[in-house]
């Protein structure tokens, strides 16, 4: 496997759109979405292993208990509601690669942690950190991901589709994709 490396302008968009929410503090506006990838068409990954989009699924899903969000915002289900077995809409803001023994570069480190303060900030507990993607059955496909790589992401689960795609719309800066998963190694 050979590595290039291309930049698309998606991806350096999303990049600088990080960085500026990060120095910014996360003050920003809800009035328009800067990404979304509900559309249902899915860009390929980039040089980096990082998706661009999504491709939207149907279905209805199982109900949960939602945590706090403010009111422009749906609730998502809180990482310790979160069942084994269980389908939920997860939106990953962002998502980077790891090494083999899932250690993370300090650049993609303080991507990870504007990410998780700017979804704490909207009253969200994001499920973050460096684990084995395998385990959200589903995510691997849809965001496009390398199946030989490791990743770390900032996410958060939705019971439904539309509460997802609500989310979408509303978030500022944007996301990586929407996907719908199936969880395993919960217990």
């Amino acid at each position: 496997m050979s590595s290039s490396w291309q930049v698309h302008t998606g991806t350096l968009v999303t990049i600088l759109i990080s960085v500026v929410v990060a120095v910014s503090g996360c003050d920003s506006s809800t009035d328009r979405p800067v990404a979304a990838t509900t559309s249902g068409s899915a860009q390929p990954a980039t040089g980096t292993g990082e998706p661009t989009g999504a491709p939207a699924t149907t279905g209805a899903q199982p109900s949960s208990t939602p945590a706090a969000a403010p009111p422009d915002f749906p609730p998502a289900v809180a990482p310790a509601k979160l069942e084994h077995g269980r389908t939920y809409w997860g939106v990953y803001v962002t998502v980077v690669r790891t090494d083999d023994n899932f250690q993370i570069k300090p650049e993609d480190q303080n991507r990870l942690d504007a990410a998780e303060k700017s979804l704490t900030d909207l009253g969200y507990e994001p499920d973050a950190g460096a684990y084995d993607v395998g385990c959200e059955q589903g995510l691997r496909e849809q965001l496009r991901l390398d199946p030989q790589r490791n990743y770390a992401t900032v996410r958060i689960f939705f019971a439904e589709q539309a509460m997802a795609q609500q989310f979408v719309k509303a978030y500022q800066p944007g996301i990586v994709g929407t996907a719908k998963v199936t969880l395993y190694c919960m217990d």
